[in-house]
């Protein structure tokens, strides 16, 4: 995608269009709360990995590190791109990927090495000639098994999000609640598009605590690439002006939340504050969103 942030991020050009940003707030509070989505406002996906792992004995890490490995042109990333549909060649282009002998030796030595406190050099040889086979994967059900996990929402940032988007209607424009997400597309039909069952409820619900809400499957970027936080940010400024005038917003308005480091460090790079929240431990984050916004976010402060 063409686009230019010039080095002082005053600029922003995308689709040939120029969009200046304004000056930093001079608030000590964020303007905008960006939240990624599985991880942080619901339950994670990398719970049902590892929970799939332990269950058949497979060592820990190799299911995220296989998928990693495949960046940015595995089938993972190019469906959370959109550029593959959610089907069976996708899945079929999924176990592949999670098949592959050459990253599961590279991981079995670094894994060996961790797990016997020994050198690299000294557990890559064992890997290269006795490394047990690459485990079998059921990449369907997994698949399908972390997004029923990630339909749950987490128990602490979920009523902080409802408490947000409160204040935020309260605000008229001071407090910007918005989402940016690595995603995939249902197929047509599915029952979470449905708003007659509980998931499509839920899911409808969360959507609408959003003021904007980017879709890495619907606008062809996936984190952590540093288009779609640009992206984002010019559908935050656009959002700002056209809805309650003034100058907008920029980078630096924005709080980002995510459980990923690399997508953290993406974020700061090009102005942003960020929240790590940790792999069960979103009631941290909620205290830190506390701190920043000054608002009550937890029910049992929310009742003294």
């Amino acid at each position: 995608m063409p686009s230019v942030w010039t080095k002082e991020n005053k600029t922003y050009i995308l689709f040939g269009t120029t969009f200046n940003m304004p000056p930093p707030s001079t608030s000590g509070r964020p303007r905008v709360l960006l939240f990624d989505i599985g991880g942080v406002c619901v339950v994670s996906p990398f719970q049902a990995i590892l929970d799939y792992e332990t269950s058949r004995g497979i060592p820990p890490g190799w299911i995220n590190h296989s998928i990693s490995a495949s960046s940015p042109n595995g089938s993972w990333q190019r469906l959370e791109r959109g550029e593959m549909l959610l089907d069976h060649h996708f899945f079929a282009e999924f176990k592949k990927d999670l098949s592959d002998e050459t990253r599961w030796r590279t991981y079995y030595a670094k894994h060996l090495a961790a797990t016997r406190q020994e050198k690299l050099s000294d557990a890559a040889e064992e890997a290269a000639y006795q490394a047990p086979g690459v485990p079998e994967i059921d990449a369907e059900w997994l698949y399908w098994e972390m997004m029923r996990v990630a339909r749950a929402p987490d128990p602490y940032m979920y009523p902080a999000l409802k408490r947000l988007r409160a204040a935020a209607d309260k605000s008229d424009g001071k407090l910007i609640v918005a989402a940016l997400s690595n995603t995939s597309i249902f197929p047509p039909g599915h029952a979470y598009h449905d708003e007659r069952t509980p998931d499509g409820k839920q899911h409808k619900e969360l959507r609408g605590f959003f003021d904007v809400f980017v879709s890495s499957a619907h606008v062809g970027m996936r984190k952590p690439d540093e288009d779609i936080y640009r992206y984002a940010v010019v559908r935050l400024h656009e959002y700002v002006k056209t809805t309650y005038g003034g100058e907008g917003v920029r980078a630096e308005d924005i709080t980002f939340l995510d459980d990923i480091g690399t997508n953290l460090r993406t974020a700061k790079r090009l102005g942003m504050r960020t929240i790590k929240v940790q792999l069960g431990r979103a009631d941290k984050a909620v205290d830190e969103l506390e701190r920043i916004t000054g608002l009550e976010l937890r029910e049992s402060r929310a009742k003294l």
